[in-house]
């Protein structure tokens, strides 16, 4: 198959999965265990979260402002390892806005959902992604909806697993509504499997997560991973090689471009493009990116 035979049958319309390339699969092949930490008990604290800290803050095409206001660096197994604990340690009183992540929706947790800021109720805690899992960017009315959530008293949480796939956005965090920042790598390098990531917090935060930081139970190999994919791939990476191939595949099918490197927008929904970018970047046709590559509990969710 070459790119010309690619389809709107090969547009994932059910759900987006990230961008893959055979370039990350070659960079995890060809990794060299004689740079595995000799001394694996501090490297997550002492090497891995200056390192990852330092990359979020490199990045140009997406960038947090303010996270100096936020001291406290732990590892986590990806951006769901926070969402875990949140709703672990605040079973039913977290809030999400209509079409945020369905992660949400998969736990037995009850979850409120969110038209306006009005109806956030005092002391809950709200999940946000940003960039936005509904946007590809920042919903709209943010500032308003931290103004709110301060009046009220309410907790934000940033939700930052589309960071480094996105361009355009920027987030000033420093907004005293924000109680934590989470990001992971595995959009931005294919490491979904690996679960890496960091969690910016203003203060301790009693559960899990600091529990396993303080005591060192961490996966010390994906750390490893995660700092030599960030030395290997650097920062802006997706739209910093592949923006032009981006917009011709909008061109093509006639979409209009979003601010995700996986996503377009078809009218007012959006459709992943995973399918057609892969081929027309390394003539590799991936059928996981298309819905008839979704597996069976995949199908079956709404």
């Amino acid at each position: 198959m070459k790119y010309i035979d690619i389809t709107e049958n090969d547009l994932g319309t059910k759900r987006q999965r990230p961008m893959y390339l055979s370039a990350f699969t070659e960079f995890r092949a060809g990794m060299n265990m004689r740079t595995y930490p000799h001394d694996p008990h501090d490297y997550c604290k002492n090497v891995f979260l200056p390192e990852i800290d330092s990359w979020v803050k490199s990045h140009k095409r997406a960038q947090y402002l303010g996270l100096e206001e936020f001291p406290i660096h732990h590892v986590i197994l990806g951006v769901t390892h926070q969402l875990d604990e949140l709703h672990m340690l605040q079973r039913n009183n977290i809030s999400v806005f209509e079409g945020e992540y369905k992660y949400h929706d998969r736990l037995p947790t009850f979850v409120r959902k969110l038209i306006n800021k009005t109806d956030i109720m005092p002391g809950e805690h709200v999940v946000i992604s940003a960039p936005s899992t509904i946007t590809t960017n920042v919903i709209p009315n943010m500032e308003e909806i931290l103004d709110y959530c301060k009046a009220i008293e309410a907790e934000v949480h940033i939700d930052g697993a589309w960071f480094a796939q996105c361009r355009n956005f920027c987030l000033d965090v420093s907004h005293p509504a924000i109680k934590s920042v989470s990001i992971s790598l595995s959009k931005a390098f294919g490491m979904g499997s690996q679960r890496i990531g960091i969690r910016y917090t203003r203060g301790s935060t009693p559960g899990p997560i600091q529990i396993m930081n303080d005591y060192n139970y961490q996966c010390v190999s994906d750390c490893w991973l995660g700092v030599e994919a960030i030395k290997y791939f650097g920062v802006d990476y997706w739209w910093s090689n592949y923006e032009d191939k981006y917009e011709q595949v909008c061109e093509d099918f006639n979409l209009d471009p979003s601010d995700s490197i996986h996503i377009a927008w078809k009218g007012m929904n959006y459709v992943g493009i995973r399918t057609p970018l892969r081929m027309l970047i390394e003539n590799k046709y991936d059928e996981r990116g298309t819905d008839r590559g979704l597996n069976e509990v995949e199908l079956r969710e709404k």
